[in-house]
């Protein structure tokens, strides 16, 4: 039977009554440094996790992780999936305290704790929530956290690498930014969902990774590249680059998945944030879909 629906993720006592293993199958899923294991995974998840991220995988135990296992639990569903009988937004409900990040969705829940490097997956029975779906959500969460705790963050925004640096775009549903994706003729796109963002001694740096959203074309993007600017997208009737007037910062933060929920309790992710792009470079793209945007961040660069 479904779990009754609740307004936070489970406990971590009632995490810990889940003990068995969901599998002998262990995967390390690493992105620019940030690596999670999986161990005790089941065989058929295992084998989906191989391919998915193919690109991303290096050898258990090869460096410092956050080791986490993954335990089967004797329930359906941790939040009763409502597209049973009609479409609806992805539910994942998150907690944040003391260090430990927890999270439920449909068929999983999680806890994580950065500073420990450990955590713990989980696995209801439900059909309706595909496992691999389910993991993918996890560990996108996993690495927004971890991305924190490193000194960068994880952007929902897409992601163009060209002349060797990485253009990042962001703003809410709909803004664009699958559109702006898809109608690039230029460079390499990362990602038109979600893109890693790190600090490092020479600046920021945008990371290849796995999520490469609805973005099919091309193999997925390897490595790291400096971070050339943050476009706020705007929909238009011209295609054109206006400067920040203040409030590209504040979008930036509404579009910090899996962290966003949690600014009111921990305003310090927000300061944490700021210091990280203090020096970046920030502006407005008004585009239309029918007209090629480079040559109008080009202009701009040059202003």
């Amino acid at each position: 039977m479904p779990a009754a629906m609740q307004e936070e993720p489970p406990s971590l006592d009632a995490l810990a009554r889940f003990t068995e293993p969901a599998g002998n199958r262990s995967v390390r899923v690493q992105i620019a440094g940030l690596a999670v294991e999986f161990h005790d995974l089941p065989d058929d998840l295992a084998d989906r996790m191989c391919v998915s991220y193919a690109a991303f995988l290096a050898p258990v135990g090869s460096g410092p992780a956050l080791r986490t296992r993954v335990t089967a639990a004797p329930v359906d569903y941790f939040v009763p999936p409502g597209f049973a009988h009609g479409w609806e937004v992805y539910r994942m409900m998150t907690a944040l305290e003391a260090g430990v990040f927890r999270t439920a969705s449909y068929r999983l829940a999680s806890w994580i704790d950065v500073a420990r490097g450990e955590g713990q997956i989980a696995l209801g029975r439900g059909d309706l929530d595909p496992a691999p779906r389910a993991l993918e959500n996890f560990l996108r969460s996993t690495v927004a956290w971890l991305a924190l705790d490193r000194g960068g963050f994880f952007l929902h925004g897409a992601s163009i690498v060209r002349d060797d640096r990485c253009f990042l775009f962001y703003g809410p549903s709909g803004a664009g930014k699958s559109t702006l994706a898809a109608m690039s003729r230029q460079g390499r796109v990362i990602s038109d969902d979600l893109t890693l963002v790190l600090g490092g001694p020479a600046g920021l740096m945008a990371a290849g990774g796995p999520f490469r959203g609805t973005y099919t074309r091309g193999e997925p993007v390897v490595g790291t590249y400096p971070v050339a600017g943050f476009y706020r997208l705007r929909k238009d009737e011209r295609t054109r680059v206006e400067p920040d007037d203040g409030g590209c910062f504040a979008d930036l933060l509404g579009n910090l998945p899996f962290v966003v929920d949690q600014l009111p309790r921990h305003p310090w992710i927000i300061d944490r944030v700021r210091g990280l792009v203090e020096t970046a470079r920030f502006r407005y793209l008004h585009f239309r879909k029918d007209q090629d945007f480079w040559p109008g961040i080009d202009a701009a660069a040059c202003s």
